[in-house]
């Protein structure tokens, strides 16, 4: 009889420590967003791109103004256009990791190489520490 049970017990060992293993690797797999399961699902990061420009930056550039004088300001636009040489576009866009993207346009426009006219997204006021798509924005854990 004692035989019996150290068969049985044996027997158990190797799928009880299997499961065991198996679900504290897939534990280690679980995601914070609820809209993911994490399971067999890459790692995504989150990916600005762009000029992060914020409205106070914006709200310093008038008319009249040089190019010079708004490169300062709000830096060099990333989108240049050979056939508009009197517009420059300051696009900044964020990719969540959920695939969730946000997108912000700035344009300005020149008339005889000053400013004319500013075209301007919803911006956030100014840089916040808080906002995800800031450029170094480290997550609290």
């Amino acid at each position: 009889m004692s035989d019996s049970r150290s068969v049985w017990r044996s027997s158990l060992i190797a799928p009880v420590a299997l499961t065991l293993g198996l679900v504290s690797v897939l534990g280690g797999c679980s995601s914070n967003d609820p809209s993911r399961s994490g399971l067999l699902q890459p790692y995504r990061t989150e990916l600005p791109q762009g000029n992060y420009i914020t409205r106070t930056m914006v709200e310093q550039i008038r008319p009249g103004m040089a190019r010079e004088q708004v490169r300062s300001i709000l830096g060099t636009p990333l989108l240049g256009h050979v056939f508009h040489a009197d517009r420059w576009d300051y696009t900044f866009r964020f990719r969540h990791a959920s695939g969730k993207a946000e997108q912000r346009n700035v344009s300005i426009r020149f008339k005889d190489g000053v400013v004319s006219q500013v075209i301007a997204d919803t911006l956030p006021e100014r840089e916040d520490p808080t906002d995800p798509a800031l450029p170094g924005f480290k997550k609290p854990r």
